[in-house]
């Protein structure tokens, strides 16, 4: 399971103790007019949400992190030092946001004028009521508009330490957060054997952020992504936002989110899967999509096949290992007609990937921009549309290591809402499914019967290599 609570992690008892940068040189440096630079579309569009929810009085901590855990007795003061060269090599923990009349800016704090601070919170003997207030702390620290909006706890115990690094979502996401495991264990042991630390090869989100403005501010209404865009809305339509089973939602209804993790596969029916998507010219992502379809297609009877897809915007080496939202979305679309069989679907999931990736490339505020279509998707937000997102998680550095540092990343769901939103991860163990969906009755049976369709032609495939249109599964035993 990669999509992780923090009441789903679990904490042995310790010290807490919190690690927080000195707010003096964020004060300083949001009272200058020097080295404004403008924000990501991403962020953009996050600080737009949570300003709106503000003018009803209403907030929602949306953050992620990650933790694990250290061995041996914490060295305090190595740590420190640790999150300060941490902090100095990403420049977007050194950011913050200001309103400046109608519009806001980023400003960022230079890396010489990072200290950090730390406070004992207390000692806990039992992990119930820490996870509680671990969470009330992060979900205080970590709001958008602070500054700094990132926190760091830490369990201390004479054989281990635990480690929680929690940030708005305005700063990271999902790869930098599985990233930043690594990163942290190799800046410790730098930091305490002496060594020196170097930044050379890590690249700034701030800096993306500005080549994202200028190159999206190059794009006119004939640009192909934009037309790209507007066929494959209109074409949607309605059922864009919709999901294929009855949710048991009222229009308009907004509900707390609830989230189901199911395990499709092991490491070697995950192989079987991939070998099979070869052999008709896929990879895996395309049997994930084109598995998706099949089942929206068993389940509805419509010939296409449509979704969004978040895809990483990493598109130069210094981009791949730094802490930012490098994420763009881009649409899916698998017409199955003439297809009879998953092995007849694959090409065109394969297809269909590529040109969403190619199309992800474009900041999708900015083809709402020229659509004409802003004040829409704003509405919908934060569910602009539901998404299916798949990560292989083996490529992400020291992810191997992970169980023997108790590493998790770790997400925040005091969210509401009426779509349904889907996570693919793939490990070292094998493939596990996270969909959350709002919580009814209705939509618990829904969704717990789409995840065991799912599961069960992947199951197929593994087995036979295929799975046939409307003919019942016999997978049998389980893989």
């Amino acid at each position: 399971m990669l999509i992780t609570t923090l009441a789903e992690y679990h904490v042995a008892p310790g010290l807490l103790r919190e690690w927080t940068l000195e707010g003096r040189p964020f004060d300083e440096a949001a009272g200058s007019a020097e080295g404004a630079t403008p924000l990501s579309y991403n962020q953009e569009w996050h600080l737009k949400f949570l300003a709106k929810l503000a003018e009803r009085g209403a907030t929602i901590p949306m953050w992620m992190g990650f933790a694990f855990e250290i061995p041996g007795p914490l060295d305090v003061e190595v740590f420190r030092e640790t999150l300060r060269v941490w902090v100095e090599r990403h420049e977007t923990l050194r950011s913050a946001f200001r309103a400046v009349g109608a519009r806001t800016e980023r400003f960022t704090v230079a890396p010489d004028r990072v200290s950090v601070n730390d406070a004992v919170l207390g000692g806990f003997a039992g992990s119930d009521g820490m996870s509680a207030w671990l969470q009330e702390r992060i979900d205080d620290a970590t709001g958008a508009f602070r500054w700094p909006s990132h926190v760091v706890e830490t369990v201390e115990r004479a054989d281990s330490t635990t480690v929680i690094v929690a940030l708005d979502h305005a700063h990271t996401d999902g790869l930098s957060v599985m990233t930043a495991v690594k990163e942290w264990q190799e800046l410790y042991a730098t930091v305490a054997a002496g060594r020196r630390i170097d930044h050379q090869h890590v690249g700034s989100y701030v800096d993306f952020s500005v080549a994202e403005r200028a190159a999206a501010d190059r794009i006119g209404a004939d640009h192909p992504a934009v037309g790209a865009w507007e066929r494959f809305i209109e074409a949607g339509g309605a059922k864009l936002l919709e999901f294929p089973l009855d949710l048991g939602v009222a229009e308009g209804e907004l509900l707390p989110h609830t989230k189901l993790d199911t395990r499709l596969l092991d490491a070697r029916a995950a192989e079987a899967v991939e070998a099979a998507c070869h052999s008709v010219g896929g990879g895996f992502l395309a049997g994930l999509l084109a598995v998706f379809a099949v089942v929206a297609h068993e389940i509805t009877g419509e010939p296409v096949y449509r979704t969004v897809m978040p895809l990483h915007t990493r598109s130069r080496s210094e981009w791949l290992h730094s802490m930012g939202w490098y994420i763009g979305i881009g649409p899916v679309e698998i017409e199955t007609p003439t297809a009879h069989s998953f092995r007849d679907v694959v090409p065109l999931a394969h297809q269909s990937a590529r040109t969403a990736l190619r199309l992800s490339r474009v900041p999708i505020v900015r083809i709402a921009e020229l659509l004409g279509i802003e004040e829409e998707l704003e509405r919908r937000m934060p569910e602009v549309f539901p998404f299916v997102s798949y990560t292989d998680t083996r490529v992400i550095p020291g992810a191997q290591r992970w169980p023997e540092w108790n590493a998790r990343p770790v997400v925040r769901m005091k969210t509401r809402g009426n779509r349904v939103n889907t996570w693919v991860h793939r490990t070292h163990e094998g493939v596990w499914m996270t969909v959350r969906y709002p919580g009814t009755e209705t939509a618990d049976v829904g969704i717990a019967g789409y995840a065991d369709h799912v599961r069960d032609v992947f199951r197929s495939v593994a087995r036979t290599s295929d799975y046939v249109y409307g003919r019942p599964n016999t997978a049998g035993e389980a893989i």
